[in-house]
């Protein structure tokens, strides 16, 4: 019998649907074999005991999840999402960096940093991406610190917030769509498929109401995998070569049949009955390659 610790804060039990899906993960663990238990900030000495471990909580080099990933991955344990990941799903100007460097698939992108936030270079920008474009800072999530500008104003409005804790920024193409998809990958292979639906009359899939801060989300509709476009299957996976042989949530958009990254995400969300809808073993794959 192998030891998963699961790397939890409280708030990943706020969501029925998230702490269902956490249910779900120790079920296939004991169905295995395994034992499993969760893991708090201020269990973090016991790693030691377990052998493997597997975060759900919110990952970032500069929480404690990023500890505790590093301090399995020194013991030489499985571990995910691994410290590698982190690093690099965490700092989107590295990411796109890479995917361009490898070339992959990818919504066109420009990076800016502080000195170059001036007239001449923010006119360039919209002449090489057109209006409007979407400004992002590195360490974007759950949709955050992604917003849209569509003159030189609001651009300097948001570049100027995004640079007080970045020296450089990601300029992207905007690229509506009715929704993203999303591509579940584990060790280079697709564990499920979904599309996250764009809110009517918003462009992205979690979006703020004006002077509020509710989000709405849009719906997660899924599919089997087998039954998704080849071709976004392999765009996902090259891209997620590029990051590691992990667990990643990739989003892509669907441009007249052809396929582009936005982004690869370490952690991805997974909430029982919608990511796990149509391929419910996916549970246990990731179970089997904690403990394999």
């Amino acid at each position: 019998m192998g030891r998963i610790a699961c790397f939890v804060e409280k708030y990943n039990f706020s969501d029925p649907r998230e702490e269902a899906a956490l249910e779900n993960f120790r079920r296939a663990a004991e169905e295995a074999g395994q034992e499993f238990q969760f893991l708090f900030r201020e269990d973090i000495d016991e790693i030691p005991r377990y052998d493997a471990v597997f975060i759900r909580a919110t990952t970032d080099p500069l929480y404690t999840s990023y500890v505790v990933s590093k301090t399995a991955w020194e013991l030489g344990m499985r571990v995910i999402d691994d410290p590698e990941s982190i690093k690099i799903c965490a700092n989107k100007i590295h990411q796109y960096a890479l995917f361009e460097k490898y070339n992959v698939p990818r919504i066109p992108t420009i990076f800016l940093n502080k000195d170059e936030l001036h007239h001449r270079k923010i006119t360039g920008v919209f002449e090489t991406l057109g209006k409007p474009v979407v400004i992002k800072a590195p360490y974007t999530s759950f949709s955050r610190y992604v917003e849209k500008a569509a003159c030189e104003t609001s651009f300097r409005d948001i570049a100027k917030r995004y640079f007080k804790k970045s020296d450089t920024i990601a300029i992207q193409k905007f690229v509506p769509t009715q929704f993203d998809w999303r591509v579940g990958v584990l060790n280079d292979q697709v564990l499920y498929v979904c599309k996250y639906m764009i809110p009517k009359g918003r462009w992205k899939h979690g979006a703020k109401l004006r002077g509020k801060p509710t989000v709405i989300w849009g719906r997660t509709v899924s599919m089997k995998k087998q039954n998704a476009p080849l071709k976004l299957r392999e765009t996902a996976l090259k891209a997620c070569r590029v990051v590691g042989k992990g667990l990643y949530g990739v989003d892509l958009k669907e441009v007249d049949g052809d396929f582009v990254i936005v982004e690869v995400n370490d952690n991805p969300s997974i909430y029982a009955g919608y990511e796990d809808l149509r391929d419910k073993d996916l549970y246990s794959k990731i179970i089997d390659y904690l403990t394999e």
